[in-house]
């Protein structure tokens, strides 16, 4: 019989379940699922919206269809919430089991299998960016000299301009996929908005949103992961097979840009990229303001400090009204 839980002495008992099998019980989650023999649990699994993660069962049930039967309840769970694809990031343990269930193999690395089913897939989420790319840069479906570049945005600087200009005038294209994933100080809206009206005046510039496909570092699962440096670099790998195994092709892309980065898990994320990557990634050097190096938590810092005003010189002057706004609106 599969439980859900409810009750924090419930939430407890998965805590310390999965800690058995050296895995963490992510914050983000929505709900958990389980099953048990008398008081004790053998299997679980849970979700935080479409993401399913926290898999675990015991050795000695793990014939028993356990996974199957939770996967299936959580899916039906999910449908009935309004979501209808799915993601999995699991053990590679555990992928035949969701590859037998109808889901579809995404990305595989040394110790991370993600997989999706349901409605939908990258495919033809990559189809449509193709088609915007199509109507919004005039591509001719040829082989096209298209560059791209992922962007938080927390906020959008004149550094995140400069690196799009830097590239805008070395490629006949330049996409640029702003991060989908809320958790930021800005909203995935308010993120959007900074970018596409900063990079407005640039002619063969297009912003789109990145899609599910490109995470932001903050909600990637790192619970079967031991580290913080590991999760680090297990997301950077992953984020950059999909990169290149479906963006690049799908969508023509020759390069992509990054900006130098000095903290450490940054560093380890584009050292991984370069990996991947190799010379299909540019490395960019900071861009410098009055001779300060431009950045976005530079930005945020003078925000909370209440600096509007010297905020607002590392920021696009297209943007300086809407700027102004989500920060004043913040502290009313």
């Amino acid at each position: 019989m599969v439980k859900e839980v409810i009750l924090p002495e419930e939430r407890q008992r998965i805590v310390e379940f999965l800690a058995k099998f050296g895995l963490r019980y992510e914050d983000n989650i929505d709900q958990t699922l389980y099953m048990e023999d008398g008081e004790e649990i053998y299997a679980t699994l849970s979700a935080s919206k479409g993401i399913l993660k926290c898999l675990a069962v015991s050795p000695e049930h793990r014939s028993e269809n356990c996974v199957a039967t939770l996967v299936v309840e959580m899916i039906n769970r999910l449908n009935a919430a309004g979501i209808y694809h799915y993601q999995v990031f699991t053990k590679t343990v555990y992928r035949d089991v969701f590859l037998n269930l109808g889901f579809s193999l995404l990305i595989e690395t040394g110790k991370v299998a993600v997989l999706e089913g349901g409605d939908g897939d990258i495919r033809s989420v990559i189809e449509k960016m193709r088609v915007q790319l199509k109507f919004g840069l005039g591509l001719d479906g040829g082989k096209n000299d298209v560059a791209c570049i992922v962007v938080n945005g927390n906020p959008f600087t004149n550094g995140h301009l400069r690196l799009v200009e830097y590239a805008a005038e070395r490629h006949k294209y330049v996409l640029v996929l702003v991060v989908e994933e809320e958790g930021s100080d800005f909203t995935f809206r308010e993120r959007y908005a900074m970018a596409y009206l900063a990079l407005k005046p640039c002619y063969n510039v297009l912003v789109l949103p990145s899609s599910q496909y490109i995470v932001s570092r903050a909600t990637f699962p790192g619970y079967f992961l031991k580290t913080a440096d590991e999760t680090t670099r297990e997301y950077a790998e992953y984020d950059a097979m999909i990169f290149r195994n479906y963006f690049m092709p799908g969508l023509g892309i020759r390069k992509r840009y990054v900006g130098t980065e000095t903290q450490p898990y940054m560093r380890i994320y584009n050292d991984t990229l370069r990996r991947i990557l190799m010379n299909k990634l540019e490395v960019v050097p900071r861009f410098e303001e009055d001779g300060e190096v431009i950045s976005a938590s530079k930005v945020r810092a003078l925000i909370a400090e209440g600096r509007l005003e010297e905020a607002m010189k590392f920021i696009p002057r297209n943007n300086y009204s809407i700027f102004r706004g989500m920060v004043l609106s913040r502290n009313e």
